[in-house]
């Protein structure tokens, strides 16, 4: 390939009257230039005249090159932008890149004290990619001191002149438009695709999706104007934006968060180094959804969601409507005992003081320590399906290709009611199918009081026995934010999470008003269930009754006790018990069965249900209805003070003492209202009760609405002040980050538990673990 990409009638000859041959300097006329010291960036744009592109263009058929373009000398242009893009267009043509050389600034004393890059730009050249030498320990160079390029000057109204173009090269052009498309100045992507882009890349879309978007966009993926590596190097550039100051914009975010939202609350806890170690957040409806449905806390911490490598906890419960809700999260450095307790404590303590009734989790044994330490009244679940979620390949055939040993298995879990009834079924079908020796079966055996349900008859779950809702919900924070996010970027991902949840719940709110089922086969138990619980529990309750018609009851007790019993009781026993005791009191409000649902779940099991109906029930009794699963479940006041108006939602979310103590007092308000007798009983309790408190307030223990209000007042004018200070621009670190040697894994990152035993293995042949097929007693010889 010839290296002299000009013609012979090309802009070098053509400025030259003594034909200097192509590649050689050429000046230009000296009469265009302008030393001016001074002026604007840009020359203004004359009406009616033409630019240099379109004179090239018009020129097209007349041209004396192979080339459409041709920076000429004597060319004009109004910015140096405007040259570049014309020399670019040029080496498009002719198969290479350029890129901007030497500049020349004014000296002016006027402009001594602007930065360079605000002066006044004198001259600028443009030059050939491969030009200049490689560095002396670079071993692998594209610089060949190439002598091609373009010089430009100022000209006398600022504008800028071509004085100089050499177009000899020393290395191979490219040919193709693939090739051409490699040169880093024709990859250049506008801002708008850039924002796009940036966009794309916040929401977590894969580098392929993205170049597949933008291939849609461009009409075709050969329309695109840029290449896949150069995609790649502008992600990551977006990645170490958002990780600069990452603390600082943290905090502003929680800032804005606080100003839209005043009941938004964070807690930071830092390590000897000033480094964050902990960081928690929740806003006003997350206080507010944990006021109302915080008695079962489901907590479960994922991997890979930050570049700190920080592991990433939910705190999840369930609404009335039986959706996943969100209390709060928290990033924590290091899954220590003392690590949760901090965020244990932290969590109530954001949440006005109040405990949970239960708290599911899994086997993770720092936090089995923390919560025993700090929610010591609260029942503490082992997630169910983490601990038997390896049966399967732990078992081996036994589990999996038996199906009367997993009948039996499955009504030993879910179908003894007593520990008793519970130990003697385990021993019972571990000596039938000789499994006594399982190392995996000895070891969850070993912590049945954490899972089995025998050991928690009677606890509250919401119908939760496993964390698969905070799982659930750490998958989608998962999906919206990539591995290596940074911590603001994360917190504003976690936001919309919170909207998509919040959402959903407003679906079923309307869901709940304005859509009825047919209740013309459901007699009445379920009309009375209809006006009583949200849209989708009632769904559920239907369920429940219709399971019922399968039992038919018997009295054992005369108007105490009954047994339901299921109509084809041989066939079912082989997984449930198939006929269960219930009990009844004497005013028929309260309905007990041994089967444990309402207990465990709120809602009359089918079992009452027949006893119910057996016995003339008409509508479900008021002590058998639990409040959360009602339409009422987000009422603040109680239906009788509903005349004083329901109160800020922001307010109350505050604490939970603000709260009960704001209902109490409506409660005296309204017994104090009835009469002249009853105001002044009314004030003279009000009066005993401010003397005794004003005392004891004194002593404060900063939980209060108006002392969080204080404290917050106080933090955001320390955070200004510090925001704003010299040279320290913000007293937090951002943690340290975690760099694993080699390529970073795809695979899941295991908690410790689940590194305790190894998988066992079995003989192909005969599926002993005693030993490998190679040395089994059945192998045949010949083999």
């Amino acid at each position: 390939m010839q290296n002299n990409v000009d013609g012979p009638g090309d802009a070098s000859s053509s400025a030259s009257s003594g034909g200097i041959e192509a590649g050689v300097e050429v000046t230009g006329p000296r009469t265009k230039r302008c030393y001016n010291l001074e002026g604007p960036n840009r020359r203004e744009p004359r009406p009616g005249k033409t630019s240099a592109l379109e004179q090239a263009l018009y020129k097209f058929a007349d041209r004396t090159s192979d080339y459409i373009i041709n920076p000429s000398v004597g060319t004009e242009f109004d910015s140096w932008e405007e040259g570049y893009e014309y020399y670019n267009m040029y080496s498009w043509e002719c198969g290479f890149g350029i890129r901007c050389g030497k500049r020349r600034f004014s000296e002016s004393s006027k402009q001594r004290g602007v930065p360079y890059k605000d002066r006044y730009m004198i001259s600028l050249e443009l030059r050939c990619s491969c030009a200049g030498k490689p560095d002396g320990d670079t071993t692998v160079s594209s610089r060949t001191d190439c002598p091609a390029m373009v010089r430009l000057h100022r000209t006398e109204d600022h504008g800028w002149v071509v004085t100089e173009h050499r177009a000899a090269h020393n290395h191979p052009l490219s040919e193709t438009c693939g090739e051409k498309r490699q040169w880093p100045s024709h990859k250049h992507i506008d801002k708008y695709t850039k924002d796009l882009i940036r966009i794309l890349r916040e929401n977590n879309i894969g580098l392929t999706k993205i170049y597949s978007i933008l291939g849609s966009f461009f009409g075709s993926m050969h329309n695109v104007p840029t290449t896949k590596r150069t995609l790649r190097n502008i992600c990551q550039s977006i990645t170490r934006e958002q990780a600069e100051d990452d603390i600082k914009k943290t905090l502003m975010v929680f800032r804005e968060f606080r100003e839209a939202d005043p009941g938004f609350l964070y807690s930071v806890d830092l390590d000897e180094d000033g480094r964050i170690k902990t960081l928690m957040w929740t806003n006003s409806r997350s206080r507010m959804q944990y006021a109302h449905f915080g008695d079962v806390v489901t907590f479960d911490t994922t991997y890979r969601t930050n570049m700190y490598d920080m592991p990433f906890g939910l705190f999840v419960g369930v609404n009335n409507h039986f959706q996943t809700v969100i209390f709060g999260g928290v990033l924590v450095t290091e899954e220590t005992i003392e690590s949760f307790k901090w965020v244990f404590k932290e969590f109530v303590s954001m949440m006005g003081g109040k405990l949970p009734q239960t708290v599911l989790t899994d086997q993770c044994r720092a936090m089995e320590v923390a919560l025993s330490a700090v929610w010591k009244d609260v029942a503490h679940i082992w997630c169910k399906w983490h601990v038997l979620r390896r049966v399967r390949e732990c078992v081996g055939p036994k589990y999996t290709g038996n199906k009367e040993f997993r009948d039996k298995f499955h009504k030993m879990l879910n179908e003894m009611l007593t520990v008793q009834e519970f130990e003697a079924a385990w021993h019972s079908l571990l000596s039938e199918y000789d499994l006594s020796e399982n190392p995996f079966l000895k070891q969850i055996y070993e912590t049945r009081e954490r899972w089995a349900k025998c050991f928690f008859n009677g606890v509250f779950c919401a119908k939760q026995t496993s964390t698969q809702r905070s799982e659930s919900a750490n998958h989608m924070v998962k999906g919206l934010v990539p591995p290596g996010c940074s911590i603001n970027h994360f917190v504003r991902q976690y936001a919309k999470l919170q909207h998509t949840i919040d959402d959903n719940e407003n679906y079923e709110e309307r869901r709940t008003k304005l859509f009825n089922r047919d209740l013309s086969l459901g007699g009445p138990l379920v009309h009375h269930a209809s006006k009583v619980y949200t849209f989708k529990v009632f769904g559920m309750f239907c369920k429940i009754k219709t399971e019922s018609e399968y039992y038919f009851a018997n009295e054992v007790v005369p108007g105490r006790e009954y047994m339901a019993q299921h109509y084809n009781l041989e066939k079912v026993q082989r997984w449930c018990k198939g006929q269960y005791v219930v009990k009844v009191n004497e005013d028929r409000t309260m309905f007990k069965c041994e089967c444990g649902l309402f207990e465990h779940f709120g809602l009359p099991c089918c079992h009452a249900l027949r006893v119910m109906i057996c016995l003339g029930v008409k509508s479900i009794p008021e002590p058998m209805i639990m409040l959360r699963w009602t339409k009422r479940a987000r009422m603040v006041l109680p239906a009788h003070l509903a005349e004083y108006g329901q109160p800020n939602p922001a307010l109350m979310a505050q604490t939970y003492r603000h709260a009960a103590l704001f209902i109490a007092v409506l409660e005296l308000v309204k017994l104090g209202d009835s009469n002249v007798k009853c105001f002044h009983i009314a004030m003279a309790c009000i009066l005993e009760a401010k003397e005794k408190l004003l005392e004891v307030s004194k002593d404060k223990d900063g939980l209060g609405l108006a002392d969080r209000e204080a404290a917050a007042s106080q933090s955001a004018a320390g955070n200004e002040e510090t925001i704003n200070s010299e040279p320290d621009p913000f007293p937090l670190r951002a943690p340290t980050r975690k760099r694993s040697a080699g390529r970073p894994a795809n695979r899941r990152d295991k908690p410790g538990y689940e590194k305790l035993s190894k998988r066992p293995r079995f003989c192909r042949t005969c599926k002993s673990p005693d030993h490998k097929s190679d040395k089994c007693p059945q192998r045949d010889p010949a083999l």
